[in-house]
């Protein structure tokens, strides 16, 4: 009968320690080992990310010349632009620990501005009797102009802030999934 006891209890204890050993290997299995490096490569694979799209519209002016009718050439041109606002995923820096990852973007950037050809319109047009401008290049000119200009008025709307703002939410859906159920804090980097 003692000997019945002991078998028992020794039979227990060689359960528990299976029971304890199959949920420890379920608790290391639950957490994978996610180094840094392999989140930072996940995002650069993007290179850029626009979180953020604005539409524009912008009047630019083109002057050439100084005498009406001889030498002055000049117009105004009409556009429409869309504005991408986003991150370089080089400058994003991704810090993981056990139960959290922290991700530190920079403020939000314009990454571009695609001036829509097809919305150009020419108004005011005068060119001078002597010195002609090529319309092509004056085009060029003011193209380069008119994306500096709306570069510049990217942020009257909040452009730059709403893509600030979108961050979290952006960079959380890329990387969940991958963080071995960690924690995903974002964080804006200090300039």
């Amino acid at each position: 009968m003692k000997s019945r006891i002991i078998g028992t209890v020794i039979g227990v204890v060689v359960l528990a320690a299976v029971l304890a050993g199959g949920w420890f290997y379920q608790q290391q299995k639950a957490k994978p080992v996610i180094t840094s490096s392999q989140l930072i490569e996940r995002l650069q694979d993007a290179s850029e990310l626009t979180v953020e799209k604005m539409y524009y519209t912008g009047i630019e002016k083109f002057e050439e010349g100084t005498v009406p009718l001889i030498t002055k050439n000049s117009f105004f041109m009409k556009y429409e632009a869309v504005i991408n606002a986003g991150f370089d995923m080089e400058d994003v820096d991704i810090d993981v620990t056990d139960e959290q990852v922290i991700v530190q973007v920079p403020k939000a950037r314009v990454l571009s501005v695609a001036i829509d050809p097809n919305s150009i319109e020419y108004y005011d047009t005068k060119f001078s009797l002597i010195k002609k401008t090529d319309r092509k290049e004056a085009t060029k000119q003011v193209q380069i102009q008119a994306q500096k200009s709306a570069e510049e008025h990217a942020n009257d709307k909040g452009l730059l802030e709403e893509a600030d703002k979108r961050a979290g939410v952006i960079f959380k859906g890329i990387l969940e999934g991958g963080t071995g159920g960690r924690e995903i804090i974002v964080e804006q980097k200090e300039n």
